[in-house]
């Protein structure tokens, strides 16, 4: 038997109905596992570019190196040249701190009115390049006595390189290593040249090499000694 004094049950009743009203339970489930944590979705791989990246706005062509090479993996060459042979003989080339220095000797014994000595750096891995979208070269340049040295844009036809017809500029320096920068548009074949001129414009599509000479000869006998530093272009 309930013997539950009345007013206890009807205050358990009521009790009971506003639980039952709030959407509660007297007695709740016990709680179940947390649920676990959701990952955050991969990102998306990035979109591979579509075009290239625009061409820097200056190429280093040449920074010379103590091996006869060049950082670009081209040769460094020397040469000398006369109108009859023996007036013009080569000495070496030496390279220290990037600066390639070139040695020989002008003596006209045998009557020479032209001849010289020259430094020739390859384009980068020895193949030639388009360089056309370019304006300015700039070279370091010295030599032992003030002067001139004669700059010339190669290309890769063998004679045009033999007749001397690829395009040149004249550069006054001096005993200090400086860089001078040389509009291309300066640049033009020697007038000996005639049909066999090459234009900058057609030899900057494809250009080989540059070339450094002391070109000149004098009466007696001349000690060449200039230096040629890093080579570059720009837009």
């Amino acid at each position: 038997m309930n013997h539950r004094p009345a007013a206890s049950r009807a205050w358990l009743a009521l009790a009971s109905a506003a639980a039952l009203s709030a959407g509660c339970s007297i007695n709740p489930p016990a709680a179940g596992p947390a649920p676990a944590p959701v990952a955050a979705p991969a990102p998306a791989p990035a979109a591979a570019a579509t075009t290239p990246a625009p061409a820097a706005d200056t190429l280093v062509f040449a920074t010379m190196k103590g091996d006869g090479r060049t950082d670009q993996g081209a040769s460094l060459d020397g040469f000398a040249y006369s109108e009859k042979a023996g007036d013009a003989t080569f000495g070496k080339i030496s390279v220290t701190g990037g600066v390639a220095r070139v040695t020989g000797v002008i003596w006209p014994q045998k009557g020479s009115t032209w001849g010289g000595i020259g430094f020739s750096v390859g384009a980068a891995q020895g193949k030639a390049q388009d360089l056309s979208g370019y304006k300015t070269l700039s070279l370091q340049l010295a030599a032992s006595a003030p002067g001139t040295l004669r700059i010339r844009v190669m290309g890769n036809e063998k004679a045009t390189r033999d007749n001397g017809c690829y395009p040149v500029v004249v550069q006054a320096v001096t005993t200090e290593l400086r860089e001078y920068s040389i509009d291309l548009g300066r640049f033009a074949s020697e007038a000996y040249c005639g049909g066999n001129a090459r234009t900058i414009a057609t030899t900057s599509t494809a250009v080989a090499a540059v070339e450094v000479a002391d070109p000149k000869v004098a009466g007696g006998k001349r000690d060449i000694d200039f230096q040629v530093g890093r080579i570059t272009l720009s837009r």
